[in-house]
C-alpha cells in the first residue's frame, strides 16, 4: 500500500485510498519536524523549542511524550508493516519515511534531474521535471501547521526552491520558444510574490513572446510602482535592462539580458544560477543552538534606527565553541531571505606565521564572484571597495566572513545596501564594529550528548548512558572536542564509551585523545596562542599570562591575574585583554575573566615546557 507524506501544501498523510487525519495543532507541528527532518533524530529540546518557544510549560516534556504517543498511532508502518514508523530515542524521535514517500524528496529530485537535463542540452526533459516537480505543490508549505523558528525557516527555504523551479520552467520555456505558455503561472506567481523581481522579468519576456509588447511595459511600471510602494526602491538592474531591451523590440529576446559589462561573456544556460552561492556546507552534524539560531536570524532580518548600511552579526567565543558551524547553520537557512546571493571567505590561516588575508584580496574574489571579468577588477583597495559598494547596492546578498581576527579585516566587506546583511564569525567579541554581539556558549549536557550520538549513533549512546554523560562532561560543551571524540569512537566501533571516558579523565591524556586525523584541541588553541606576535611586548607579555594564568581557579579578576604573573595592574589588564581577543580568555560577569577548561590544560603544557627548560639552563650553568 502507498503511503505519502505531504509537506508543499497542508501537512497530510495519504494511506492508500485514504487520508490520515491529525487534527490537533502540536501534533502537526512535531509531524512536519519529523518530515522535514526524515532519517534524523529530532531532538526533545528542538521540538520543546518548536511547539513552546523560550517558556515551555513544566509539563512540557510529559505531554510532548503523550503528543507522540498519540502521533505514533496514526502513523501507517512502515516497509509494508515490518517495521514502525516513528522511532524513539534516548535524544529524540526519527520518522522512518524513503525518499518517495516524501513530496519534498520527490519535488526535489526531479528539480535536480531537470538541472542534469539542462546541462545535457535536453531542454523537453528538463521542462517534463519541472512541470512534475511543480505538480506536487497544493499552496504554501506546511500550510496548516503552527511554526516555530525552525520550521519558519524551512517553510521559507522551501517557498525560495518553489519560486526558483517556476524561474526555471520559465527560463526553459524561453528558452524553447514557448515563453507564451508561461504567462498565467507567472502572473499568479507574482500576485503571491510581488516584490520578487525575478519573477517579474521572466512575466514581461513571456508577455513579450506572447507579442504583448504593451503588456510587457505594464508589467514594468507595475514592478516600478509596487516596489516604490512598499520598499522606497527604483527596479534592480536586471528588470531594467529587460524594459530597455523591450523597449528596443529587440527580436531575440528569449533569455533574461545580460549586463552591458558582460556581453562578452557566453549567455547563461536556462538553469545556471547567475548569482553567487557560496556558502560550504555545515561542517558535520549539528545538535541544540535553536535559541541562538533565532536571535541571529532576527538579527539579519532588521537594522537599529541608528545604524547605516547592512545589519551585521558577530558570533564569538573561544576556540571550537562551533561559531562556523553555527553561522553556516544560519546562513543556509536564511538563504531564502536573501535571493541575489550568498558570499563566503574563511580569514583563517592554518599556517603558523601566514599574515591574515587582506580585505583587498576578499574584495577582489567578491567582484569576480558577483560578476565582474577577472580583467576588469582592480587592485587597489579604495576602487574594489567603490566597485563592490556599487555592485551590492539594491541587492539582497548575505555576506559569511568567517574567523575575522580584527576590525580593520571586516569593516571594508561592509556592504552599504540596507537589503544585504553580514555574518562574522571571531574569537574575539570585536567590540569597536557596529553590530550585534552574539557570544557563543558551550552545548549542554543535553544537546553535548546529542552531537555524540549523530556522531557514534544512538544504540551506542543508549548502551552507555552514563560514559557519554561523562564525555560530554570532560569535554565541557565544546562542539570541536566532542566531534572528535565522536570520531575517536566511531573508528573504533569495537570499543566502549567508558574506555574513551576513563582516557579523557586523565588531565595529561585529555588533548592527547582529543585528536583525530586533522583535528585535534592542541592545535587549535596552538593557533590562537600563535596569534600572540613574539615581536609585540605587550603580547609576548599577554603570552606569558596565559602560561601562569592556569594555577588560578575561575573566574578570577585583574587584580588576582596581577598577583598570580608578577606585573603592574595595568600592564595585566593589557595582557587580559590580548588573550580575550585571540579567544584564550573569556570576560565574565563582574569584570572577571576566565579560562576555558581544554585552553587551560593547553597553558598547562607551556607552562611545563616553561619550568624543562629552566631546569635545563640550571643543570647547563657552569659550577663555581
Amino acid at each position: 500500500m502507498t503511503v505519502a507524506f505531504r509537506a508543499l501544501g497542508p501537512l497530510e498523510i495519504v494511506d492508500g485510498d485514504r487520508t490520515v487525519r491529525i487534527a490537533a495543532d502540536k501534533q502537526r507541528t512535531i509531524l512536519a519536524m519529523l518530515i522535514t527532518h526524515r532519517g534524523s533524530v529530532v531532538s526533545v529540546p528542538a521540538l520543546l523549542e518548536e511547539l513552546w518557544g523560550g517558556t515551555p510549560p513544566r509539563s512540557a516534556v510529559p505531554n510532548l511524550r503523550t503528543y507522540v504517543m498519540q502521533l505514533r498511532r496514526l502513523l501507517p508502518p512502515a516497509d509494508g508493516g515490518t517495521h514502525p514508523r516513528l522511532i524513539t530515542s534516548r535524544s529524540g524521535y526519527t520518522l522512518r519515511a524513503d525518499d518517495d514517500e516524501t513530496d519534498i524528496a520527490r519535488f526535489e529530485d526531479l528539480v535536480e534531474r531537470a538541472h542534469q537535463a539542462a546541462a545535457g542540452q535536453d531542454l523537453a526533459r528538463a521542462a517534463r521535471s519541472l512541470s512534475s516537480a511543480l505538480a506536487l505543490w497544493h499552496g504554501e508549505p506546511l500550510e496548516n501547521v503552527a511554526k516555530g523558528p525552525v520550521l519558519e525557516g524551512i517553510a521559507a527555504a522551501l517557498t525560495e526552491q518553489y519560486l526558483g523551479a517556476i524561474e526555471a520552467q520559465a527560463d526553459v520555456a524561453l528558452a524553447r520558444g514557448s515563453g507564451a505558455a508561461m504567462v498565467d503561472t507567472l502572473r499568479r506567481a507574482v500576485r503571491r510574490h510581488p516584490l520578487r523581481e525575478r519573477l517579474r522579468t521572466r512575466l514581461m519576456l513571456a508577455l513579450y513572446h506572447s507579442g504583448d509588447t504593451a503588456g510587457a511595459l505594464a508589467a514594468f511600471t507595475d514592478a516600478r510602482e509596487t516596489l516604490r510602494n512598499e520598499l522606497g526602491l527604483d527596479p534592480g538592474p536586471e528588470l531594467c535592462r529587460t524594459h530597455q531591451a523591450v523597449l528596443r523590440r529587440e527580436p531575440d529576446l528569449s533569455a533574461v539580458p545580460e549586463a552591458p559589462t558582460r556581453t562578452a561573456a557566453p549567455p547563461a544556460h536556462p538553469l545556471t544560477d547567475t548569482v553567487p552561492r557560496q556558502l560550504p556546507r555545515v561542517p558535520g552534524p549539528f545538535a541544540g543552538r535553536a535559541q541562538d539560531t533565532a536571535r541571529v536570524r532576527d538579527a539579519l532580518r532588521t537594522r537599529d534606527g541608528t545604524a547605516a548600511g547592512a545589519p551585521v552579526v558577530v558570533l564569538h567565543g573561544p576556540a571550537g565553541r562551533g561559531k562556523s558551524a553555527l553561522a553556516l547553520h544560519v546562513a543556509h537557512a536564511a538563504a531564502a531571505d536573501f535571493p541575489d546571493g550568498q558570499l563566503y571567505v574563511d580569514l583563517d590561516s592554518p599556517q603558523a606565521g601566514a599574515d591574515p588575508v587582506d580585505p583587498v584580496t576578499v574584495l577582489r574574489h567578491f567582484l569576480r564572484s558577483l560578476g565582474m571579468p577577472r580583467a576588469d577588477v582592480p587592485a587597489a583597495l579604495s576602487e574594489a571597495s567603490a566597485y563592490y559598494q556599487s555592485m551590492v547596492a539594491g541587492r539582497r546578498v548575505l555576506v559569511v566572513v568567517d574567523n575575522a581576527f580584527h576590525r580593520g579585516q571586516v569593516l571594508p566587506l561592509l556592504p552599504a545596501a540596507p537589503g544585504c546583511a553580514v555574518l562574522v564569525t571571531s574569537r574575539s567579541v570585536l567590540p569597536a564594529l557596529d553590530a550585534v554581539h552574539v557570544p557563543v556558549h558551550p552545548l549542554d549536557e543535553t544537546d553535548s550528548v546529542r552531537l555524540l550520538s549523530l556522531l557514534v549513533g544512538d544504540a551506542r549512546v543508549t548502551a552507555e548512558p552514563r560514559a557519554a554523560r561523562e564525555i560530554a562532561r570532560l569535554c565541557h560543551g565544546n562542539p570541536l572536542a566532542l566531534s572528535i571524540a565522536g570520531a575517536r569512537c566511531a573508528g573504533r566501533p569495537q570499543g566502549s564509551l567508558a574506555g574513551l571516558a576513563a582516557r579523557l579523565r586523565d588531565p595529561a591524556r585529555t588533548l592527547d585523545e582529543l585528536r583525530v586525523a586533522d583535528l585535534a584541541m592542541r592545535s587549535s588553541y596552538a593557533r590562537s596562542y600563535r596569534q600572540l606576535s613574539a615581536h609585540d611586548p605587550e603580547h609576548r607579555a599577554a603570552a606569558r599570562a596565559f602560561r601562569r594564568l592556569c594555577t588560578l581557579g575561575t573566574p578570577f579578576s585583574a587584580t588576582r591575574a596581577a598577583e598570580a604573573i608578577g606585573a603592574a595592574l595595568p600592564a595585566t589588564e593589557r595582557a587580559l585583554d590580548c588573550l580575550v581577543t585571540v579567544g584564550l580568555l573569556t570576560p565574565v560577569a563582574h569584570e572577571g575573566f576566565r579560562m576555558p577548561d581544554l585552553a587551560g590544560l593547553y597553558a598547562r603544557e607551556l607552562a611545563a615546557r616553561d619550568r624543562a627548560r629552566c631546569g635545563e639552563l640550571v643543570l647547563s650553568r657552569p659550577a663555581n
